[in-house]
């Protein structure tokens, strides 16, 4: 092939897409950068909402550059402002600020399963593609993809009735009693990734 022709290549070879991130904690930071990271491609555009402040726990954040008392998704869109916004909103409240091709849900911490079925449906409605979790506990456990309405694990607790909602996982439950690993975050933000980039490529 000539050099010319890999040249056109490369040009037709764009981000495309918009992506919104629902939380941006020890989970959402990875799947920010992950997405930041992919080259030749990816998201056009990040939108990250979180109304959280890094503390002196949120190790990822601090690793990455994040300073204690920052909002994290001020944090993410100051690292890369280009493509990063970062919106402070209590997304309870304001569903109808999500906007984009993709919506990637990674809110953790208590019962989450009413904002996640209310997040769901405002996407379905909207003809947005949605991304989840399913449990992020276990030391060593595969992390699998599944649609959320065949899957086993937390998102069973999920009024989810259609098919299309993809889950991403561990399957294991907070009273399994294992803890939450960097090893498990960063294969779950792998494939959603992967999950979001296929959707994205179909654009």
């Amino acid at each position: 092939m000539m050099i010319e022709n890999v040249n056109e290549l490369e040009k037709k070879l764009k981000p495309k897409g918009e992506v919104s991130i629902i939380g941006c904690g020890r989970l959402g930071i990875r799947v920010v950068f992950d997405l930041l990271e992919v080259h030749r491609g990816g998201a056009k555009k990040i939108y990250v909402f979180d109304n959280a402040k890094i503390d002196k726990n949120d190790i990822i954040h601090r690793k990455l550059g994040g300073k204690v008392g920052e909002y994290k998704v001020k944090f993410a869109e100051r690292f890369f402002s280009d493509k990063v916004v970062g919106i402070t909103e209590n997304i309870d409240c304001n569903v109808d600020l999500i906007k984009g091709d993709v919506v990637i849900i990674c809110i953790a911490g208590g019962n989450t399963a009413p904002i996640r079925n209310k997040i769901i449906e405002y996407c379905v409605k909207n003809g947005i593609k949605t991304i989840g979790t399913n449990g992020v506990f276990g030391i060593d456990e595969k992390v699998k993809v599944s649609d959320a309405k065949y899957a086993n694990g937390p998102v069973q607790y999920m009024d989810i009735k259609k098919e299309g909602h993809i889950v991403v996982g561990t399957g294991r439950f907070i009273k399994d009693g294992e803890p939450i690993t960097p090893y498990t975050l960063n294969e779950v933000s792998k494939k959603i990734v992967i999950e979001c980039l296929k959707i994205l490529n179909k654009k």
